[in-house]
């Protein structure tokens, strides 16, 4: 019994011991995983994970105790004020640091992890860059810079990113973009510009980015869609101009950009009108998105022409939710050919004018707050409930009864002014009729003129007729 204690326990010792030796030479390796962060070796997908994020981290951990062969670190959501030494590593391809509280960085900070390919510094406070804030990154394809309060971009700042695909420069106060910060970045893919404050947009500034596909601009103070700039970029296909305050959309707002598929417009509070053939130009628009805007009544009747054509690709998906329209025209939308129709949550005037929509197949999701709101007797009534016959129209209050009405007060203008015509001429003629012989007699007169009166009065004088005589 004794014997057996004694061998339980040794092999308990045992067992300890070799764990102590296991965690003393897991330390003497990787200090890192050891410590505070969670490392994921994951060597059949080629990549080691170091996950030191909300760890209260003040500053960036020496280069020294990352693991040899780290590919993605995630330092995100600490308390790291600067990034004052450079960072060396080879094999490190994502570097997240995120969400801290950096304000400043040394130039070539980044200069020795050469092999860098994603770089997340959003939400920090730095408000300036070096010109040599990212020397090194030659391999680069991915950079986030949202909400930093930058107010300056260097010249050179993007000098070395021919390489990047993905740009965010999000929630930053520039106000102004310069084309030369895009000069070198032939292989941008996707750049968000949104809440950076433009107002307008060089014409060129996209003329270098030829793959440019995602744009987006929302939350700017564009009062125009900057059209000359968007034709620059020759490959977009997705455009966001969100949170704008536009006014109203016309023929010229997306003048030629025949390769966007993808349109995003909503909560445009200014946004009231869009006009004849607005989206005409769009050949190769897949999706409107065009919801939320509160103050947009009318959408013209051609604003589509022309996209519905048998040789044109078709526009699949439409929404127009929660905007404040009443009526939309039978011939605006090719229903049969649309996959999603939304057009939940606006004022619809339930009458024969609106009788078209019954005809489209419009999804339970889209139908189920879909409702009227005039006349009173239909007031939210569910449209997916209601047959045709419902929409009905008060023959006064018809487009073609106003236009009848409207035709019918020209016409009585017209006549009523004929006829005064008519009575002024014959009032005219009647005047000349019984006055001809007077105004005869008038015009034989004034035809004589004062010197053959003279003539008469001379020749009845005596005595110049008598001094005449020989």
């Amino acid at each position: 019994m004794t014997l057996q204690m004694v061998s339980t326990t040794m092999t308990l010792t045992t067992l300890f011991s070799l764990l102590l030796i296991h965690c003393s030479l897991t330390i003497a390796v990787n200090p890192l995983c050891a410590a505070v962060c969670i490392c994921e070796n994951l060597e059949e997908e080629g990549f080691m994970k170091v996950d030191c994020s909300k760890v209260y981290l003040s500053i960036v951990p020496p280069v020294d105790d990352w693991p040899a062969n780290i590919t993605h670190m995630d330092l995100s959501s600490n308390n790291i004020t600067e990034l004052d030494t450079e960072l060396s590593h080879d094999s490190v391809q994502v570097l997240d640091l995120s969400h801290n509280k950096i304000v400043n960085v040394a130039q070539n900070a980044f200069g020795g992890l050469s092999n860098l390919k994603y770089l997340n510094l959003a939400n920090n406070g730095i408000k300036k860059l070096d010109d040599n804030g990212f020397y090194g990154l030659d391999h680069l394809k991915s950079l986030n810079l949202s909400s930093n309060g930058m107010y300056f971009l260097p010249d050179g700042l993007f000098y070395n990113f021919i390489g990047l695909q993905e740009l965010s420069l999000a929630d930053n106060p520039l106000v102004h973009i310069d084309p030369i910060h895009f000069n070198r970045m032939i292989s941008l893919r996707w750049l968000d510009m949104s809440n950076v404050d433009l107002y307008t947009l060089p014409a060129s500034i996209f003329h270098t980015t030829g793959q440019l596909e995602y744009l987006d601009l929302s939350a700017n103070d564009f009062h125009s869609v900057p059209t000359d700039a968007l034709r620059s970029a020759k490959a977009l296909k997705y455009l966001k101009l969100s949170e704008n305050p536009i006014v109203d959309l016309d023929k010229n707002s997306f003048k030629k950009l025949t390769t966007l598929e993808e349109l995003i417009l909503n909560n445009m509070d200014h946004l009231s009108e869009v006009m004849e053939r607005t989206f005409s130009d769009l050949v190769s628009l897949r999706i409107l998105e065009m919801k939320f805007n509160r103050h947009l009544t009318k959408i013209n009747r051609l604003a589509f022409d022309g996209l519905f054509n048998e040789s044109r690709p078709v526009l699949q998906e439409i929404d127009l939710e929660s905007n404040h329209l009443r009526t939309l025209d039978k011939d605006m939308i090719n229903c049969p050919r649309i996959r999603k129709f939304n057009v939940q949550n606006n004022p619809w005037t339930c009458d024969c004018n609106m009788k078209w929509i019954k005809t489209c197949d419009i999804q339970k999701i889209y139908a189920a707050d879909l409702r009227c709101q005039e006349p009173q007797k239909l007031l939210n009534t569910l449209i997916d409930h209601m047959s045709e016959k419902e929409f009905e129209c008060i023959y006064d209050e018809t487009v073609v009864a106003k236009a009848i009405v409207h035709h019918e007060r020209v016409v009585r203008s017209m006549s009523v002014g004929l006829a005064a015509g008519l009575l002024v001429i014959l009032a005219f003629g009647i005047v000349l009729v019984f006055k001809w012989k007077d105004i005869r007699s008038w015009y034989r007169n004034s035809r004589r003129g004062p010197g053959a009166v003279y003539y008469v009065r001379a020749r009845a004088n005596p005595r110049e007729i008598q001094n005449c005589q020989p």
